[in-house]
Order: C-alpha cells, then structure tokens, then sequence
C-alpha cells in the first residue's frame, strides 16, 4: 500500500472543487461565485485561482473575460467524441493490462464489481459511480504507461460531468454491471482480444445511452 500523498492547499481545492462539479452541486453551465466558494472553502483568492487554471487546463472550467469562471457545458459532438476518445484508450489500456493481471488482480476485480453491483441492488448509485471508477482506473493502472494513465484520467472527469448531464439511469447502471462481469471472465482467461471488444462494447452501449438522454433533456442542442 502506498503512503497518503500530502495535498498542497491548491491541490486540497482543486479536489473539493472536482467533487462539487461531478456531484452535480456545481452543474454544467453554471457560473462559479467566488466569493462564495473561497469563504466556503476558507481560502484566499491566490491558490483558488490557481485550483481554477488547473482545472481550465483540463477542460472541466470556463475560463470567460470579464465575465468569471464557468463549469464547463457540452455540446452533443464533443460528448460522442468523448467516448469515441475513451473508447480507443480504454482498450489499447486493456491490450497492455491483462498480460500483467495476477489472479489476485483478478480477484480484486471481483471485488469491485460485487460492491458495484450490490450498491445497484439498494440503489446507492454514488457508491455504484465510485466503484465504476476504481474499476477503470485499476484497469489503467495495470498498462504500466505514464502517459495513458494521466490521460484517462483526465478524460475520466470530463465523462462524469457528461453522465450528470445525462442523468444516467439505473438501468443503464445494471446493463453496464453485466458487461463489466463479462469482462472479468474474459480477464481470467486472458483472453486480450475478448477483454478488448467487450470493453468496446460496454462504453458504446453507455455512449449511446448517455446521448440519448442528454439530447432528450436537451432537445435543442
């Protein structure tokens, strides 16, 4: 196990900021109020400014002239082409990971998705998102390459903020639970071309699931 990183304040707002955002507290489109958040966060304006450039840089905030600082909003194509993106690193991630999943990699997947699907069952879909998430990223971990892991991850919270747009459904949660525990059995195999389309498939299946609702809630768009 690896020692708890000490955070930096700006690193310690740059995280608060990410959880209101994906949280859905701070929605796509809405303007940041400064002056509300640094006495919320009870900070100064220096490392808040500088939470605020990292997070522009990485295409969660809207940095508007004269205007302040925005959550970032979506348009349908740069959503389709999100999850275009996700999907080409996502299994070139899968390609480089199974050849390194030891059975205790395995069973820690197994792990992850037993909390992933018993949340599911009480309807608890934070801890079902959270769980989502580690899943992904362990994958990402596994390829062993530096620049893939940053960039997923840095794709990873564009994509949350796209799913809160969409109100993602149960439903949608459950079918993803079954394709996930498909991907586990293709993982013990090892089965690399296997892991690959299923993890093709399962993001094209929220893709698709994720457009159709945001342009539902957003019919204009």
């Amino acid at each position: 196990m690896n020692a708890p990183r000490h955070l930096t304040l700006r690193e310690r707002i740059y995280e608060e900021i990410v959880r209101l955002i994906v949280s859905g507290e701070l929605p796509s489109g809405v303007s940041i109020d400064e002056k509300e958040l640094t006495e919320r966060l009870q900070v100064s304006r220096t490392p808040f400014r500088e939470a605020i450039g990292t997070l522009a840089k990485e295409g969660l905030i809207e940095i508007k002239p004269y205007r302040g600082f925005f959550v970032r909003s979506f348009t349908p194509k740069e959503i389709d082409d999100l999850y275009d993106l996700r999907k080409t690193l996502e299994c070139f991630a899968v390609e480089l990971a199974v050849p390194q999943m030891s059975d205790r990699h395995i069973a820690g997947f197994e792990r992850i998705l037993d909390e992933a699907v018993a949340a599911l069952r009480r309807g608890d879909m934070g801890t079902y998102g959270i769980r989502d998430k580690e899943f992904h990223e362990t994958i990402a971990e596994l390829s062993g390459s530096a620049p893939l892991i940053e960039t997923l991850a840095r794709l990873a919270l564009q994509i949350q903020i796209c799913r809160s747009i969409a109100n993602e459904s149960r439903d949608l949660a459950e079918r993803a639970a079954e394709e996930r525990d498909q991907i586990l059995q293709a993982f013990r195999a090892r089965d690399i071309a296997r892991a690959k389309a299923l993890m093709h498939a399962h993001i094209s299946d929220v893709q698709q699931a994720v457009m159709a609702r945001f342009q539902k809630k957003n019919p204009a768009r």
